[in-house]
């Protein structure tokens, strides 16, 4: 088996480099084009011409590593990811966990991926949203935030007066506490499932009756 790079082409802006490549097997002929990183073409030292099956191997690994970085950056330009959201999603659209988890490192080393600034604007969109605390909590963890910046959650919400968020949401999705027992007992429950504790509640329902 022959194999020889045929070309090799700068693209993206000089990010990348496009090696293409023909693999002659008797009479199989087989044409390839493989996109890989700058420095990855730099540290495998290419050039045109015959190459052994060890550095095709080597070449088509880069590529991946190239198409799962080119992913990242296309699923970050829709919104913030976590380092562990992100790998995960990698994953999902066929990548290893290994070579989606280099990604990933990569990507943070580009600062492309910024836990503690992407988590701030989080609890902003879920305090818009009148969260409370808990609710919020778990929806961090389920987005994958890494748990050292989860324990600045504290501090970013030490200054939130839960008791007003609760107090706005009774406002904005009942207008008033329910006069029926059964009623203003399905708000408690809808207000305990956005992360209300009981005290908040409480006091949210008493600044309510406080309103004219």
């Amino acid at each position: 088996m022959l194999i020889r790079i045929r070309s090799l082409r700068v693209q993206h802006e000089g990010s990348e480099v496009s090696v293409g490549i023909v693999i002659i097997c008797g009479e199989h002929r087989e044409q390839k084009t493989l996109p890989i990183m700058t420095e990855q073409y730099v540290d495998l030292k290419l050039s045109v011409g015959e190459i052994t099956e060890e550095l095709y191997d080597r070449i088509e690994e880069a590529s991946v590593l190239c198409s799962a970085l080119r992913s990242g950056e296309h699923l970050l330009s829709y919104g913030a990811n976590s380092a562990q959201m992100l790998t995960r999603k990698l994953m999902q659209r066929g990548f290893s966990k290994e070579v989606s988890s280099l990604a990933v490192e990569r990507l943070c080393s580009m600062g492309l991926i910024n836990e503690r600034q992407d988590l701030r604007r989080e609890v902003e969109k879920c305090l818009r949203k009148l969260w409370g605390a808990k609710r919020i909590s778990a929806h961090l963890w389920s987005r994958g935030f890494d748990q050292e910046v989860i324990r600045e959650l504290p501090a970013l919400l030490e200054e939130v007066d839960f008791s007003a968020n609760c107090a706005a949401y009774i406002r904005k999705h009942y207008g008033r506490i329910p006069d029926a027992p059964n009623e203003k007992k399905k708000m408690v429950a809808a207000l305990c499932r956005y992360g209300y504790t009981l005290q908040e509640i409480k006091q949210g329902c008493a600044l309510c009756e406080q309103m004219p």
